[in-house]
């Protein structure tokens, strides 16, 4: 865990808030639901629960990426046989993206393991304090979304 000397309780709130988000996200035992949020992991999450096929370009956009990061990330998907690209049979000029059975099952085993990676949070928090984080980080993402 990072150590912070300086009193974080005499910051302001939102530095507040910013030195704890850190604190989660550079402690080492969050690499599994880190990774799960970035690059292939992220690309065959949003697939997953994409019902139609999707063009590259919009699946950059949706997921933030730029298109030559995109480009990358699909070929590799690709060449694992997470993915499959075909030409849109409606512009024969375009590609679209469809995860395969094979990158379905990576992403169950994916949340498999984060789920028993987290298991112990909720038991530590409680169902009362886990529903009200679940509450906050469900605000959170709104602010987020709005700004």
């Amino acid at each position: 865990m990072l150590s912070d000397p300086i009193n974080t309780e005499s910051m302001p709130y939102g530095e507040q808030l910013y030195n704890v988000f850190f604190e989660i996200v550079g402690n080492k035992k969050n690499a599994v639901l880190l990774e799960s949020l970035r690059g292939e992991n992220a690309v065959l999450t949003f697939l997953v629960r994409q019902v139609e096929d999707i063009h590259p370009g919009d699946l950059a956009e949706k997921l933030d990426l730029v298109p030559g990061r995109m480009t990358d990330i699909l070929k590799m998907l690709e060449k694992k046989g997470l993915i499959r690209r075909e030409q849109d049979p409606e512009d024969r000029r375009r590609v679209l993206v469809r995860i395969t059975p094979k990158g379905v099952r990576t992403v169950i085993g994916r949340r498999e393991e984060i789920r028993r990676h987290y298991s112990g949070l909720y038991e530590a928090l409680g169902l009362e304090d886990t529903v009200k984080l679940i509450e906050l980080l469900k605000k959170m993402k709104e602010y987020f979304d709005e700004m």
